[in-house]
């Protein structure tokens, strides 16, 4: 029986671990056979915005990384960004990563209803 992880992303992406983690802890569920939720939530929507140009001191593409999480989970990963934060900072659902859904906060608590485990980074 597959189990589900959800994962609730509140950093911006970069400036410290906490995103790319959540992001390594996504694909490690996969590679499990979880299924996974994602959730960016505050400044973690940015982390679902393309084309990321990372600090050139080594930090990962999390924009890449993202696209081959939702490449990988296929239908094992559901990626929300939150509606009212994508509001307050200016950006719209079209300027997202293919697969990221924007969604209000009542959505995304009820795909977490069912979490086996949930993480908060």
């Amino acid at each position: 029986m597959p189990r589900l992880l959800c994962l609730v992303l509140d950093h911006a992406p970069y400036g410290s671990l906490q995103p790319a983690e959540a992001i390594r802890h996504a694909g490690g569920a996969l590679g499990k056979g979880w299924e996974v939720v994602l959730a960016f939530m505050g400044d973690g929507v940015y982390t679902a915005l393309p084309e990321q140009s990372p600090l050139p001191d080594g930090w990962l593409s999390l924009s890449e990384a993202l696209g081959g999480i939702l490449e990988t989970g296929e239908e094992r990963v559901r990626v929300f960004a939150d509606q009212d934060s994508l509001d307050a900072r200016g950006l719209s659902a079209d300027e997202l990563i293919p697969g990221v859904h924007p969604a209000a906060a009542g959505e995304i608590a009820s795909a977490m209803a069912g979490c086996d485990k949930t993480l908060v980074f």
